[in-house]
């Protein structure tokens, strides 16, 4: 299956610096699959100067970093190239955190403040 995991945090102390390249298990907002362009949208957001590609380690994985008020706009209901029903393949193995759907964290993503610097964990699943 060639696309993305992505998962997008709040971070610890409120977001008032950029993120770091930390993984982060607590302050879910947002969780979905893509297709294989699916990082398009974070790409643009980095040329335009409003996100921060902050480590590639070849795609295991990528993190970038932006305030809430470039990202909580984009993901909504229905974030960027989200697959409607996500894709497993015969081999992979599932972790009992895998949901197999889109997750959105409304409560959460309402706490967001516009400049709170937020997390977003991108995995390749090829």
């Amino acid at each position: 299956m060639l696309g993305w995991f992505v998962c997008i945090y709040r971070q610890l102390k409120a977001g008032k610096l950029p993120a770091a390249n930390t993984s982060q298990d607590e302050g879910l907002l947002a969780k979905w699959q893509t297709e294989l362009y699916g990082l398009d949208w974070l790409d643009t957001l980095v040329k335009e100067g409003k996100a921060i590609e902050v480590a590639t380690n070849s795609g295991y994985p990528v993190r970038y970093t932006a305030p809430a008020k470039f990202i909580l706009p984009l993901v909504g209901s229905n974030p960027p190239h989200a697959r409607e029903h996500w894709i497993a393949d015969e081999g992979d193995v599932l972790l009992p955190t895998w949901s197999g759907k889109t997750v959105i964290n409304k409560n959460e993503l309402d706490k967001c403040l516009p400049d709170e610097w937020l997390l977003i964990e991108t995995w390749d699943e090829s």
